[in-house]
């Protein structure tokens, strides 16, 4: 039955069947403390696997050590790619690889070609250790000063793993609130964010011009990622400066407001850390955190969102085409026609799931909308789809996500959202979608547009 699947379908089965193995991790006697439904336990391992860090337990309180041992490496691997795992695996041990098992690995990441495999992957997991061994050292001088050095570095390798992957687990009960004056630690959690984020086709471009020194310029695709992030990141500094002055970001001092609205500027581009209370925000704050949620991170990375790359070639051939252009350019460079149409179908694809989603959460969770108003619902349908985690948190129970709230089949819709979001609504479509071995010429209708 496997042989008869295809290569996208394989990568997404994979994906489930690493879910399902946390899920009856999580649902053992020592991993939690208190009941855990199914519907739960597999809400939490999605949540891991697709580096979320939408809860519907308090991952502090409520998992034992184990359990969270077992979140951590379903973070872990789902931050860097199951596919980088077992393909290192098999070059280590000198397995033999089917060509359908190459190319569901070429598949799981843009751009990538058999020749550059091992190198690639070899690559994502030196990148991984040195991001977040640095990382755990900086997080461990902060919590060293406010806990016993066992638990300093337990608390250190998890939240630094859990932010370079994008995850937005966090051993803490609160997050980063308790933590959100400390400059270490915030700026620390934030560097492996955006370090995450960027993507490893950046570190591989970077490495090949200035330490190989085989390339005599960075190319397009580097200098886009790095020209989108900062834009987001500026605007979003001072955009959430600006209008949540006296919101969420009421009774901080000058310098903290700074720092707190520079962290929610880069936890949005799918970490779900947070230092500040997401429910405060206001309503400029909570759409711009959609707005970001939805772009999310850069291509090859372990951020998640429809991409950096994605919004700038849609707004580049936006600008292009009102121009009356017939090219998109950026820096001298013509972004490539298939891309663009791929941007678009991203863009349209992800804004479909995002209100299919919506749609069938305001039939499973109607009372409660009506109550809560649609707004905290659409937030949290943002942050599944865009792998990020933050929530305007739960209206019944302190520390966990609003998705605790939903009914089992609103956490379903969520889970599902997740998925689709960690997966691509590209690969996902393709996936069930057989294309056409040929293409017919019909004659042009006559259609009208606008």
């Amino acid at each position: 039955m496997l042989k008869k699947l295809k290569p996208l379908q394989l990568l997404i089965l994979g994906y489930i069947l690493f879910i399902t193995f946390g899920t009856f991790l999580l649902l053992l006697p020592f991993s939690h403390r208190g009941s855990l439904s199914f519907t739960d336990a597999f809400f939490t391992s999605t949540s891991a696997v697709c580096v979320t860090g939408l809860i519907v337990k308090d991952t502090a309180h409520f998992f034992t050590p184990f359990g969270k041992l077992v979140i951590l490496l379903l973070l872990q691997i789902g931050g860097i790619g199951y596919m980088t795992v077992a393909t290192l695996l098999l070059f280590v041990l000198k397995g033999k690889m089917s060509l359908k098992f190459r190319i569901t690995a070429v598949q799981s990441f843009p751009e990538l070609t058999f020749s550059s495999m091992k190198t690639f992957f070899s690559t994502i997991i030196l990148i991984t250790a040195i991001m977040e061994l640095t990382g755990t050292v900086l997080l461990f001088a902060g919590f060293n000063k406010l806990y016993s050095p066992e638990k300093a570095l337990f608390y250190s390798v998890f939240n630094s793993v859990s932010a370079f992957c994008n995850a937005g687990f966090s051993t803490f009960a609160e997050s980063l609130v308790p933590f959100r004056e400390s400059v270490l630690i915030v700026l620390t959690i934030a560097f492996l964010i955006i370090a995450g984020g960027i993507g490893f086709y950046v570190y591989i471009d970077i490495f090949a011009r200035y330490v190989k020194k085989t390339k005599s310029r960075l190319s397009l695709h580097t200098k886009s990622v790095f020209f989108t992030t900062f834009i987001l990141l500026l605007t979003g500094t001072v955009l959430f400066f600006i209008f949540d002055y006296k919101e969420a970001l009421y009774g901080l001092s000058l310098k903290s407001k700074l720092l707190q609205a520079f962290f929610q500027a880069v936890t949005t581009r799918t970490a779900g850390f947070n230092t500040i209370d997401q429910a405060r925000l206001s309503p400029f704050g909570a759409l711009y955190t959609m707005f970001l949620m939805f772009v999310g991170g850069s291509p090859g990375g372990t951020a998640g969102g429809i991409k950096t790359t994605t919004i700038l070639a849609v707004i580049l051939w936006q600008f292009s085409y009102i121009r009356g252009k017939s090219n998109t350019t950026l820096y001298s460079y013509k972004i490539p026609e298939r891309q663009i149409k791929k941007a678009f179908s991203v863009f349209v694809l992800s804004g479909f799931t995002v209100l299919l989603a919506t749609l069938l959460v305001s039939i499973t969770e109607a009372q409660q909308i009506k109550i809560h108003g649609l707004t905290p619902y659409l937030f949290e349908i943002f942050s599944a789809f865009g792998t990020v985690g933050l929530s305007f948190g739960s209206f019944k129970s302190p520390f966990v996500s609003l998705s605790h709230d939903f009914t089992i089949p609103g956490k379903w819709i969520i889970i599902l959202t997740m998925l689709t979001g960690k997966v691509g609504v590209l690969s996902l479509a393709f996936s069930m979608i057989e294309g056409k071995k040929g293409q017919i010429d019909y004659p042009e209708g006559h259609y009208v547009v606008g």
